[in-house]
């Protein structure tokens, strides 16, 4: 595989995969290190708000470069990224209609 590329591209590949790694890293540093220090000072929902987009822009990150999803066509990245927008939007409709259906079924 690494026959068709050469010596510059396969460099640039390998700096580009270790970046990768060092911002992700960074990100999960970021992350533990609020949990530690400001996780028991904060409100749960600026807390899970933080994880939650934390979470998306690691997964965005390693779909875009280890999926090579930044390196394709825009009409194919919309292609892949408008479908899973819409699928999270369903689990999350689904998760608070079930939500309000326990609540309403089995009451306290």
């Amino acid at each position: 595989m690494s026959s068709h590329l050469t010596e510059e591209q396969y460099q640039s590949g390998v700096k580009a995969v270790w970046r990768a790694t060092a911002i992700l890293s960074i990100v999960t540093v970021v992350e533990v290190a609020v949990a530690l220090i400001l996780g028991p000072h904060l409100p749960k929902i600026i807390m899970n708000t933080f994880y939650v987009l934390a979470s998306l822009a690691k997964a965005f990150f390693i779909v875009g470069e280890f999926m090579h999803l930044k390196y394709e066509k825009r009409a194919f990245m919309l292609s892949l990224g408008v479908p899973l927008v819409f699928l999270v939007w369903a689990i999350i409709a689904f998760a608070t209609e079930g939500h309000y259906w326990n609540v309403l079924n089995y009451p306290k």
